[in-house]
């Protein structure tokens, strides 16, 4: 999945390096899906691929969804949920000696091995003051870092 890559990866990232596409903000009267494809995209990088296919990946892969789960604001900025929904989508299987295999979220897996890593990326375009809850409810179990070294006062919006 190149494009996800440049897309939410890239999106961790900050500033606009060389050789990152600039994607101009929507006009007025632009949908919420559209202006969420334009947040996640803002400091992304599009590979091999074309601008429209980057923004037909996150607008069908990410935004639609989002949009249809309440998580959009009118702005584009996203709510907190959607950071929930990346947190518990990826499923692992676990086992221990002697006991059958049981499935949980990849995340949950990580943190039970000592993984305080948090996936960053979807945090840049959340609310600030809801990734300040997240962070400090993630805090609560012990110390955590962003997966690209980012400080938590770079994530959010207003």
């Amino acid at each position: 999945m190149p494009i996800f890559t440049g897309a939410v990866l890239t999106a961790c990232g900050s500033g606009n390096d060389e050789g990152q596409s600039t994607i101009k903000r929507s006009p007025a009267g632009t949908s919420r899906i559209e202006r969420c494809v334009d947040r996640l995209l803002q400091a992304a990088t599009t590979g091999d691929a074309s601008k429209e296919e980057a923004r037909r990946y996150v607008r069908n892969t990410y935004c639609a969804r989002f949009e249809k789960e309440g998580w959009i604001y009118e702005d584009g900025a996203l709510r907190i949920a959607a950071q929930r929904w990346l947190d518990d989508g990826a499923r692992c299987s676990t086992a221990r000696e002697g006991e059958p295999a049981r499935t949980v979220s990849c995340e949950e897996e990580r943190r039970a091995a000592g993984d305080r890593t948090l996936d960053c990326g979807l945090l840049r375009v959340v609310r600030r003051s809801e990734v300040r809850d997240y962070i400090e409810r993630m805090r609560s179990n012990g110390a955590v870092e962003c997966d690209d070294g980012s400080g938590f006062d770079e994530l959010g919006i207003p």
